[in-house]
């Protein structure tokens, strides 16, 4: 079996697809016209996988210069400022989701599984219940990936047991701290340009502002050994 065929079969009660099914088309589009051999080669050289939590950098100036990502930013932002830095860690399961104005591009440098949904379901009923809501999709190393800024996301699901490792691409300044005094009639703002609702069991997120929106039983996979 390849490692998406393992993967389903180490978690029969989940429907976990390929991006090249036709349900992947509405969450966002998969990129074969770029050569990402540079920035894979910065991030295997570079970038260690954290062993112990998730770990996210949202700007990294030496990644921001290799050529690829100058050439995908300045494509997929038309000539916006934009920024690029990695994310990994130990994910295991799906307790929140995000979304943000403007797309979000992602290089995938392990195999990941992400869990994904439509913003139009938050907002009709106000909570997102990722287990009957939520569709999975099986994501191989190398793959870039633009998800649409109406698409429910949030960190990458391991394949491995070692971890996950991704370069998370977004208009310069997402995500980064909101200034000391802002303020939003918006309570899903958690920082900037990062809209998010989590479930009931991060009480870490709850306690420094976070609503609760994501509903029903968690998602969670086993990782392959």
């Amino acid at each position: 079996m390849n490692k998406y065929e393992e993967m389903c079969a180490q978690n029969p009660t989940y429907t976990i697809k390929k991006t090249t099914d036709q349900a992947f088309a509405k969450y966002g589009k998969i990129y074969t016209n770029y050569d990402v051999s540079d920035v894979i080669k910065y991030m295997d050289d570079n970038i260690t996988i954290d062993q112990t939590s998730n770990v996210y950098v949202p700007s990294n100036a030496e990644l921001e210069k290799v050529p690829s990502m100058q050439t995908i930013g300045t494509d997929i932002y038309a000539g916006m400022p934009f920024e690029a830095g990695e994310c990994t860690g130990q994910s295991s399961n799906f307790t929140a989701v995000e979304y943000h104005q403007g797309s979000e591009l992602n290089v995938m440098l392990t195999d990941v599984v992400m869990v994904l949904g439509k913003r139009s379901v938050l907002e009709e009923s106000g909570t997102f219940n990722a287990k009957e809501q939520a569709e999975l999709f099986f994501v191989p190393r190398g793959t870039v990936v633009e998800f649409y800024s109406d698409t429910l996301h949030y960190s990458p699901i391991k394949v491995d047991d070692s971890g996950f490792k991704i370069i998370v691409m977004l208009p310069a300044g997402s995500n980064q701290p909101l200034p000391e005094n802002f303020h939003s009639n918006n309570p899903r703002i958690v920082k900037k340009n990062k809209f998010q609702v989590v479930h009931e069991s991060r009480t870490d997120k709850i306690e420094q502002g976070a609503q609760i929106g994501v509903s029903g039983y968690l998602i969670e996979l086993s990782p392959l050994k």
